[in-house]
């Protein structure tokens, strides 16, 4: 009996093997198959625990989404400066991302906060980014979810979404083999080293879009309000966290809005960006130090490389006015 138990173990284990393996690769090789957003997720939670610069506190911090991310230069912008925003986030990831920063460093005096006006009231990549890259410390996974619950947040509180969130920690394949066949598991590592390294030289500035120009409409300009959901209040209750955070480490608050090129600006509905502007005066008020515009910048569509984000020419020119008007 205990020899026919002993095979029949021998024969899970064995039966298990490729799957344990194929989760270990998953665990510990993601820069061999993982997509392109990944470099800049992992750069963010890297500079947040204090593994990357040594650990190097900064005067000026940068948090928010892909807008923020490609338009603001650190390194132009202050002498101390880390861009910490990241493609596809909203203020529940900036706030987790933010506040980890803060256990592992000195705070800093300032910091930019700037979202896309949809990402004030809009959660798209929560399945697809934030759970995929494990972009939410484990520790605060429970706190999420009864926020996510009480406000009825739908995009956090998918079908599935606990399995997703179990199935992305242990590295299971129904999550990441498409990722990894798709590289033919190593395929991707060049590309992602690569993208690190360009993140590290520019301290978190990167680019979104491939055109030198682009006079498109964006996305802003199908929406004739902010809808105030589930995913509408969560964004809110983070937002208020976070400058709340802001405000409890004694950190300048600088609340800015991401440009648009003329054709979005001319057809964005004027209802909507009202209520755009009155979310923003509303948040203001939570903060007791604090700087904010209400407006969107305007700009040419050659400092564009797609609807939504600027070409490197237009970071430049965003970055030089955000200097000028607020660290000069």
């Amino acid at each position: 009996m205990q020899r026919c138990n002993i095979k029949f173990i021998l024969k899970c284990i064995l039966a298990a093997a490729p799957a344990i393996v194929l989760s270990a690769f998953t665990l510990l090789c993601p820069y061999c198959y993982m997509d392109e957003d990944f470099p800049a997720w992992d750069f963010e939670k890297r500079v947040a625990s204090g593994r990357e610069f040594d650990g190097k506190s900064f005067d000026t911090v940068i948090l928010g989404d892909s807008g923020a991310m490609s338009s603001l230069m650190a390194s132009k912008l202050d002498d101390s400066c880390i861009n910490m925003a990241v493609g596809g986030a909203t203020p529940v990831e900036m706030y987790y991302f933010f506040e980890e920063y803060l256990q592992n460093h000195t705070p800093p005096e300032n910091a930019v906060i700037m979202f896309a006006p949809f990402h004030y009231w809009h959660i798209d990549n929560y399945k697809t980014r934030t759970v995929y890259f494990k972009g939410i410390p484990l520790s605060k996974i429970p706190e999420l979810y009864r926020n996510a619950r009480s406000c009825g947040a739908a995009s956090v509180m998918y079908e599935r979404y606990v399995t997703d969130e179990l199935s992305a920690r242990l590295g299971l394949p129904n999550i990441y083999l498409p990722a990894i066949n798709a590289a033919h598991f190593t395929g991707r590592y060049s590309d992602n080293t690569s993208a690190y390294k360009d993140l590290c030289l520019s301290y978190g500035w990167g680019t979104f879009g491939e055109l030198d120009e682009c006079f498109d409409e964006s996305y802003e300009t199908s929406y004739e309000d902010m809808v105030i959901d589930g995913d509408a209040k969560l964004i809110t209750l983070y937002m208020q966290k976070l400058l709340k955070l802001c405000d409890d480490n004694g950190v300048h608050v600088i609340l800015l809005q991401p440009a648009v090129n003329t054709a979005t600006f001319e057809g964005i509905n004027e209802h909507y960006l009202a209520s755009y502007r009155n979310y923003i005066k509303q948040l203001a008020t939570v903060c007791s130090d604090i700087e904010y515009e209400t407006h969107l910048r305007n700009y040419d569509g050659i400092y564009f490389s797609d609807t939504s984000h600027l070409n490197p020419s237009g970071a430049e020119k965003f970055t030089e006015e955000i200097g000028e008007e607020y660290f000069r």
